[in-house]
Protein backbone atom coordinates (compact mmCIF):
# COMPACT_ATOMS: atom_id res chain seq x y z
CA UNK A 1 0.00 0.00 0.00
CA UNK A 2 1.63 3.51 -1.01
CA UNK A 3 1.57 6.05 1.65
CA UNK A 4 0.51 9.48 0.64
CA UNK A 5 2.42 12.70 1.60
CA UNK A 6 -1.01 14.00 3.08
CA UNK A 7 -1.67 11.29 5.14
CA UNK A 8 2.08 12.20 6.73
CA UNK A 9 1.55 16.34 6.50
CA UNK A 10 -2.02 16.50 8.18
CA UNK A 11 -1.08 14.47 11.99
CA UNK A 12 2.27 16.46 11.36
CA UNK A 13 0.67 19.70 11.24
CA UNK A 14 -1.88 19.08 14.18
CA UNK A 15 0.88 18.00 16.28
CA UNK A 16 2.58 21.26 16.15
CA UNK A 17 -0.45 23.34 16.73
CA UNK A 18 -0.43 21.57 19.22
CA UNK A 19 2.53 22.30 20.73
CA UNK A 20 1.86 26.33 19.98
CA UNK A 21 -1.34 25.74 21.88
CA UNK A 22 0.58 24.69 25.12
CA UNK A 23 3.66 26.99 24.71
CA UNK A 24 1.07 29.90 24.53
CA UNK A 25 -1.08 28.83 27.41
CA UNK A 26 2.26 28.53 29.79
CA UNK A 27 3.81 31.68 28.50
CA UNK A 28 0.86 33.93 28.31
CA UNK A 29 -1.87 31.77 30.23
CA UNK A 30 0.22 31.71 33.45
CA UNK A 31 1.67 33.99 35.75
CA UNK A 32 3.84 33.73 39.00
CA UNK A 33 2.65 34.68 42.51
CA UNK A 34 3.65 34.42 45.71
CA UNK A 35 2.12 31.72 47.72
CA UNK A 36 3.21 31.60 51.75
CA UNK A 37 2.77 28.12 53.14
CA UNK A 38 3.62 27.08 56.82
CA UNK A 39 5.23 30.37 57.21
CA UNK A 40 6.88 29.75 54.15
CA UNK A 41 6.94 32.20 50.62
CA UNK A 42 7.04 30.07 47.58
CA UNK A 43 6.42 30.74 44.01
CA UNK A 44 3.28 29.14 42.20
CA UNK A 45 2.31 29.05 38.90
CA UNK A 46 -1.64 30.26 38.46
CA UNK A 47 -3.61 30.23 35.20
CA UNK A 48 -4.47 33.68 34.27
CA UNK A 49 -6.77 33.72 31.23
CA UNK A 50 -7.53 36.69 29.00
CA UNK A 51 -9.34 37.57 26.27
CA UNK A 52 -6.57 37.99 23.60
CA UNK A 53 -5.33 34.46 24.82
CA UNK A 54 -8.66 32.75 24.60
CA UNK A 55 -9.36 33.94 20.87
CA UNK A 56 -5.41 32.85 20.22
CA UNK A 57 -6.39 29.48 21.47
CA UNK A 58 -9.94 29.43 19.48
CA UNK A 59 -7.79 30.07 16.68
CA UNK A 60 -4.96 27.36 17.26
CA UNK A 61 -7.93 24.86 17.68
CA UNK A 62 -9.21 25.89 13.82
CA UNK A 63 -6.20 25.31 12.34
CA UNK A 64 -5.61 21.94 13.63
CA UNK A 65 -8.90 20.70 12.84
CA UNK A 66 -8.89 22.07 9.77
CA UNK A 67 -5.15 20.53 8.88
CA UNK A 68 -7.15 17.38 9.96
CA UNK A 69 -9.92 17.78 7.79
CA UNK A 70 -8.60 19.14 4.56
CA UNK A 71 -6.91 15.98 2.41
CA UNK A 72 -5.39 16.25 -1.00
CA UNK A 73 -5.91 13.33 -3.77
CA UNK A 74 -3.74 13.49 -6.12
CA UNK A 75 -4.11 13.02 -10.23
CA UNK A 76 -4.80 9.44 -10.63
CA UNK A 77 -6.36 8.70 -7.50
CA UNK A 78 -9.67 8.44 -5.77
CA UNK A 79 -11.31 8.44 -2.66
CA UNK A 80 -13.53 6.42 -0.72
CA UNK A 81 -14.95 8.62 2.85
CA UNK A 82 -16.57 6.36 5.22
CA UNK A 83 -18.76 8.27 7.53
CA UNK A 84 -18.24 5.93 11.31
CA UNK A 85 -21.76 7.44 12.21
CA UNK A 86 -24.22 6.60 9.57
CA UNK A 87 -21.97 3.38 8.08
CA UNK A 88 -22.27 5.43 4.45
CA UNK A 89 -19.68 5.45 1.48
CA UNK A 90 -18.69 8.52 -0.81
CA UNK A 91 -16.01 8.24 -4.12
CA UNK A 92 -14.38 11.52 -4.05
CA UNK A 93 -12.24 12.88 -6.89
CA UNK A 94 -8.30 14.59 -7.35
CA UNK A 95 -8.13 17.64 -5.49
CA UNK A 96 -9.20 18.96 -1.85
CA UNK A 97 -11.59 17.45 -0.15
CA UNK A 98 -12.65 17.71 3.74
CA UNK A 99 -12.96 15.09 6.39
CA UNK A 100 -14.58 15.35 9.41
CA UNK A 101 -11.38 14.15 12.12
CA UNK A 102 -12.45 11.39 14.30
CA UNK A 103 -16.10 10.78 12.15
CA UNK A 104 -14.89 9.71 8.98
CA UNK A 105 -12.10 7.99 7.41
CA UNK A 106 -10.56 8.58 3.71
CA UNK A 107 -9.18 5.44 1.79
CA UNK A 108 -7.23 6.51 -1.16
CA UNK A 109 -7.00 3.88 -4.24
CA UNK A 110 -4.81 4.66 -7.68
CA UNK A 111 -6.50 4.28 -10.72
CA UNK A 112 -3.83 4.49 -12.98
CA UNK A 113 -2.54 1.86 -15.27
CA UNK A 114 -0.82 -1.36 -12.59
CA UNK A 115 1.27 -3.69 -13.49
CA UNK A 116 2.38 -6.49 -11.85
CA UNK A 117 5.30 -8.75 -12.54
CA UNK A 118 6.18 -12.44 -12.35
CA UNK A 119 9.70 -12.13 -13.28
CA UNK A 120 13.22 -14.08 -11.63
CA UNK A 121 14.42 -10.23 -12.15
CA UNK A 122 11.80 -8.76 -9.68
CA UNK A 123 13.12 -9.08 -5.97
CA UNK A 124 10.26 -8.69 -4.80
CA UNK A 125 8.91 -11.51 -2.38
CA UNK A 126 6.46 -14.28 -4.40
CA UNK A 127 7.13 -12.56 -8.02
CA UNK A 128 9.96 -14.92 -9.03
CA UNK A 129 9.41 -16.83 -12.17
CA UNK A 130 6.55 -18.93 -11.69
CA UNK A 131 6.70 -22.63 -12.35
CA UNK A 132 4.39 -24.99 -13.45
CA UNK A 133 3.95 -28.53 -14.67
CA UNK A 134 1.92 -29.30 -18.40
CA UNK A 135 0.20 -32.53 -18.87
CA UNK A 136 2.89 -34.73 -19.94
CA UNK A 137 4.77 -34.00 -16.62
CA UNK A 138 7.66 -31.30 -17.52
CA UNK A 139 8.63 -28.86 -15.30
CA UNK A 140 7.71 -24.78 -17.49
CA UNK A 141 9.08 -21.29 -16.16
CA UNK A 142 6.92 -18.10 -16.99
CA UNK A 143 7.46 -14.72 -16.63
CA UNK A 144 4.70 -12.14 -17.27
CA UNK A 145 3.69 -8.81 -16.59
CA UNK A 146 -0.45 -8.02 -15.84
CA UNK A 147 -1.16 -4.80 -16.75
CA UNK A 148 -4.43 -3.74 -15.06
CA UNK A 149 -6.79 -0.90 -13.55
CA UNK A 150 -9.52 -0.58 -10.49
CA UNK A 151 -12.45 0.23 -11.93
CA UNK A 152 -14.01 4.07 -10.94
CA UNK A 153 -17.58 3.16 -11.23
CA UNK A 154 -17.60 0.30 -8.71
CA UNK A 155 -14.84 1.48 -6.04
CA UNK A 156 -16.97 1.41 -3.24
CA UNK A 157 -17.93 -2.38 -4.10
CA UNK A 158 -14.21 -3.13 -4.32
CA UNK A 159 -13.47 -1.32 -1.67
CA UNK A 160 -16.08 -3.32 0.92
CA UNK A 161 -15.10 -6.82 -1.13
CA UNK A 162 -11.24 -6.68 -1.59
CA UNK A 163 -9.90 -3.80 0.60
CA UNK A 164 -6.67 -1.73 -0.09
CA UNK A 165 -4.28 -4.79 -0.13
CA UNK A 166 -6.04 -6.32 -3.24
CA UNK A 167 -2.51 -6.93 -5.14
CA UNK A 168 -1.66 -9.65 -2.34
CA UNK A 169 -4.94 -10.35 -2.10
CA UNK A 170 -6.33 -10.97 -5.28
CA UNK A 171 -3.82 -10.30 -8.21
CA UNK A 172 -0.85 -12.15 -7.19
CA UNK A 173 -2.78 -15.60 -6.60
CA UNK A 174 -5.10 -15.43 -9.34
CA UNK A 175 -2.35 -14.58 -11.81
CA UNK A 176 -0.71 -16.74 -10.77
CA UNK A 177 -3.46 -20.24 -10.73
CA UNK A 178 -4.15 -18.54 -14.09
CA UNK A 179 -0.90 -19.28 -15.48
CA UNK A 180 -0.71 -23.05 -13.83
CA UNK A 181 -3.89 -23.81 -15.13
CA UNK A 182 -2.78 -22.96 -18.97
CA UNK A 183 0.01 -24.52 -18.46
CA UNK A 184 -1.71 -28.09 -16.90
CA UNK A 185 -3.47 -28.17 -20.40
CA UNK A 186 -0.77 -28.50 -22.73
CA UNK A 187 1.94 -30.67 -23.57
CA UNK A 188 5.65 -29.51 -23.61
CA UNK A 189 5.73 -29.30 -27.63
CA UNK A 190 2.24 -27.82 -27.39
CA UNK A 191 3.16 -25.18 -25.39
CA UNK A 192 6.19 -24.62 -27.59
CA UNK A 193 3.97 -24.51 -30.77
CA UNK A 194 1.08 -22.81 -28.83
CA UNK A 195 3.75 -19.58 -28.62
CA UNK A 196 3.59 -16.43 -26.53
CA UNK A 197 0.68 -14.98 -28.32
CA UNK A 198 -1.72 -17.57 -27.70
CA UNK A 199 -1.03 -18.74 -24.08
CA UNK A 200 -1.02 -14.96 -23.12
CA UNK A 201 -4.63 -15.06 -25.02
CA UNK A 202 -5.69 -17.69 -22.64
CA UNK A 203 -4.50 -16.40 -19.28
CA UNK A 204 -5.95 -12.99 -20.15
CA UNK A 205 -9.41 -14.83 -20.73
CA UNK A 206 -9.30 -16.43 -17.26
CA UNK A 207 -7.94 -13.48 -15.70
CA UNK A 208 -10.88 -11.11 -16.88
CA UNK A 209 -13.77 -13.53 -16.15
CA UNK A 210 -12.61 -13.73 -11.92
CA UNK A 211 -11.21 -10.26 -11.91
CA UNK A 212 -13.74 -7.73 -13.59
CA UNK A 213 -16.58 -8.66 -11.95
CA UNK A 214 -15.12 -7.46 -8.31
CA UNK A 215 -13.89 -4.35 -10.13
CA UNK A 216 -10.77 -4.87 -11.43
CA UNK A 217 -10.47 -3.97 -15.64
CA UNK A 218 -7.48 -6.28 -17.09
CA UNK A 219 -5.76 -4.93 -19.87
CA UNK A 220 -3.64 -6.82 -21.02
CA UNK A 221 -0.82 -10.23 -20.65
CA UNK A 222 2.16 -9.99 -21.79
CA UNK A 223 4.45 -13.03 -21.44
CA UNK A 224 8.06 -11.97 -21.01
CA UNK A 225 9.61 -15.59 -21.18
CA UNK A 226 8.99 -19.41 -21.42
CA UNK A 227 11.44 -21.58 -19.79
CA UNK A 228 12.01 -25.21 -19.22
CA UNK A 229 14.44 -27.14 -16.87
CA UNK A 230 18.00 -27.45 -17.49
CA UNK A 231 17.73 -31.08 -18.44
CA UNK A 232 14.08 -30.77 -20.65
CA UNK A 233 16.61 -28.11 -22.30
CA UNK A 234 19.78 -30.35 -23.09
CA UNK A 235 17.43 -32.84 -24.14
CA UNK A 236 15.17 -30.60 -26.28
CA UNK A 237 18.64 -29.38 -27.40
CA UNK A 238 19.82 -33.08 -28.78
CA UNK A 239 16.10 -33.82 -30.28
CA UNK A 240 17.17 -30.56 -32.40
CA UNK A 241 20.54 -32.37 -33.29
CA UNK A 242 18.95 -35.57 -34.02
CA UNK A 243 16.48 -34.38 -36.50
CA UNK A 244 18.82 -32.18 -38.37
CA UNK A 245 20.74 -35.59 -38.82
CA UNK A 246 17.87 -37.23 -39.76
CA UNK A 247 17.19 -34.12 -42.36
CA UNK A 248 20.85 -34.77 -44.04
CA UNK A 249 20.17 -38.14 -44.37
CA UNK A 250 17.12 -37.72 -46.36
CA UNK A 251 18.70 -35.27 -48.27
CA UNK A 252 22.07 -37.48 -48.77
CA UNK A 253 19.55 -40.87 -49.37
CA UNK A 254 17.27 -38.66 -52.04
CA UNK A 255 20.78 -37.45 -54.19
CA UNK A 256 21.96 -40.90 -54.28
CA UNK A 257 18.75 -41.99 -55.42
CA UNK A 258 18.32 -39.46 -58.05
CA UNK A 259 21.63 -40.40 -59.14
CA UNK A 260 20.78 -44.05 -59.41
CA UNK A 261 17.30 -42.69 -61.71
CA UNK A 262 19.89 -40.63 -63.60
CA UNK A 263 22.13 -43.51 -64.46
CA UNK A 264 19.30 -46.50 -65.33
CA UNK A 265 18.26 -43.94 -67.82
CA UNK A 266 21.07 -42.98 -69.05
CA UNK A 267 21.87 -46.96 -69.21
CA UNK A 268 18.28 -46.89 -70.96
CA UNK A 269 19.23 -44.81 -73.50
CA UNK A 270 22.73 -46.16 -74.78
CA UNK A 271 20.99 -49.64 -74.26
CA UNK A 272 18.20 -48.36 -76.95
CA UNK A 273 20.92 -46.78 -79.00
CA UNK A 274 22.84 -50.43 -79.32
CA UNK A 275 19.71 -51.98 -80.00
CA UNK A 276 18.75 -49.43 -83.16
CA UNK A 277 23.00 -49.99 -84.22
CA UNK A 278 23.00 -53.96 -83.95
CA UNK A 279 19.09 -53.95 -86.40
CA UNK A 280 21.13 -51.58 -88.63
CA UNK A 281 24.10 -53.77 -89.15
CA UNK A 282 22.30 -56.99 -89.92
CA UNK A 283 20.15 -55.01 -92.51
CA UNK A 284 23.68 -53.59 -93.70
CA UNK A 285 26.60 -55.00 -92.41
CA UNK A 286 28.97 -52.44 -93.85
CA UNK A 287 27.37 -49.94 -92.00
CA UNK A 288 30.34 -50.51 -89.44
CA UNK A 289 32.73 -49.65 -91.18
CA UNK A 290 30.88 -46.71 -91.65
CA UNK A 291 30.51 -45.99 -88.14
CA UNK A 292 34.51 -46.78 -87.92
CA UNK A 293 35.48 -44.51 -90.05
CA UNK A 294 33.25 -41.74 -88.95
CA UNK A 295 34.37 -42.06 -85.34
CA UNK A 296 38.51 -41.51 -87.40
CA UNK A 297 40.07 -38.07 -86.67
CA UNK A 298 40.05 -35.77 -89.81
CA UNK A 299 43.95 -35.90 -90.30
CA UNK A 300 44.00 -39.78 -90.92
CA UNK A 301 43.58 -40.13 -94.64
CA UNK A 302 44.56 -43.84 -95.18
CA UNK A 303 44.51 -46.71 -93.02
CA UNK A 304 45.57 -50.49 -93.84
CA UNK A 305 42.51 -52.52 -93.33
CA UNK A 306 44.40 -55.80 -93.32
CA UNK A 307 47.30 -57.55 -94.48
CA UNK A 308 46.26 -57.13 -98.67
CA UNK A 309 44.60 -54.08 -98.93
CA UNK A 310 44.88 -49.98 -98.01
CA UNK A 311 41.80 -48.32 -97.55
CA UNK A 312 41.50 -44.82 -99.30
CA UNK A 313 39.32 -42.72 -96.45
CA UNK A 314 38.40 -40.03 -99.08
CA UNK A 315 36.68 -43.06 -101.62
CA UNK A 316 35.15 -44.82 -98.89
CA UNK A 317 33.34 -41.25 -97.84
CA UNK A 318 32.44 -40.88 -101.49
CA UNK A 319 31.31 -44.02 -102.18
CA UNK A 320 29.08 -43.81 -98.63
Amino acid sequence: MNINFQDLLSPILSLIVVLAILYILYKYGTQEVLVEHQGTIKTKRKIKLSPTLIVLILVGLILMLISMSYRVIPQGYAGIKFNQVFRTYTVLGEGGNLIIPFLENLYQYDLQVREYTLSSSVKRKGEGTLWGITSDGVSVGVEATLLYQINRDSLIKFHKNVGMDYEEKVIQPVFKSAIKSVISKYTSDGLLSFGRTGLDLEIKGILRNKLEPIGINVLDVLIRDIKFSPDYEKALEEKKLAEQEALKMQYLIKKESLNVQRILVEAKGKAEAISIVAKELKKNPEYIGYLYVDKLSDKIKVIITNEKGILNLDEAIKDK
